[in-house]
């Protein structure tokens, strides 16, 4: 079930054309190759008419894990995915739970608030959906790809505003997450 949950909606997200074309993660056609031959074009171009060029690389740190069930399910309404499948994906993704286990001794069960279940078929185009928004935060000074969890900032600095700007833009993406 899991999998033809994942063709619906990558079905109704390529058919809308929903993805940004600045994700390069887990979507067929794309790859980190892909990626870097379009920053390699993009920074050349900038590069011709002057300047540098100012990257910021990221990480997401335990990415899937932290992302907010609620939220989710919010942004899947907003891309009119069908309510029959949010509410499936909601029942995939809560009333979980989980424990430890350390030297042998298991810790008490607790509820799991947040994340996708890694390892799961759906997991990864879940968190593409997720953050497919983040690259909304970037002035058009300042671009962002992304590949998974992985971000690429950066800006084409011909004077210190633009420094400034990709301050900003760093700034608006570290309180975003």
């Amino acid at each position: 079930m899991e999998s033809i949950i994942r063709d619906r909606i990558m079905e109704h997200f390529v058919s809308n054309n929903l993805f940004t074309n600045r994700q390069f993660g887990f979507l067929k056609g794309r790859s980190t190759v892909t990626q870097l031959l379009q920053i390699l074009d993009d920074c050349r171009e900038a590069l011709e008419l002057g300047g540098r060029i100012d990257v910021i690389y990221t990480d997401f740190e335990k990415a899937f894990d932290k992302v907010p069930h609620k939220r989710l399910i919010s942004k899947l309404k907003a891309y009119k995915i069908h309510y029959s499948i949010i509410d499936w994906i909601n029942n995939f993704l809560t009333n979980r739970k989980q424990r430890v286990k350390v030297s042998g001794i298991f810790s008490c069960w607790a509820e799991v608030l947040s994340g996708i279940p890694q390892g799961s078929i759906l997991g990864p185009l879940l968190f593409i959906i997720f953050i497919n928004d983040l690259v909304d935060l970037c002035s058009d000074i300042i671009k962002m790809y992304l590949f998974a969890d992985d971000a690429k900032l950066y800006c084409h600095v011909k004077n210190n505003g633009n420094m400034e700007d990709l301050q900003t833009g760093i700034k608006k993406f570290v309180e975003c997450k």
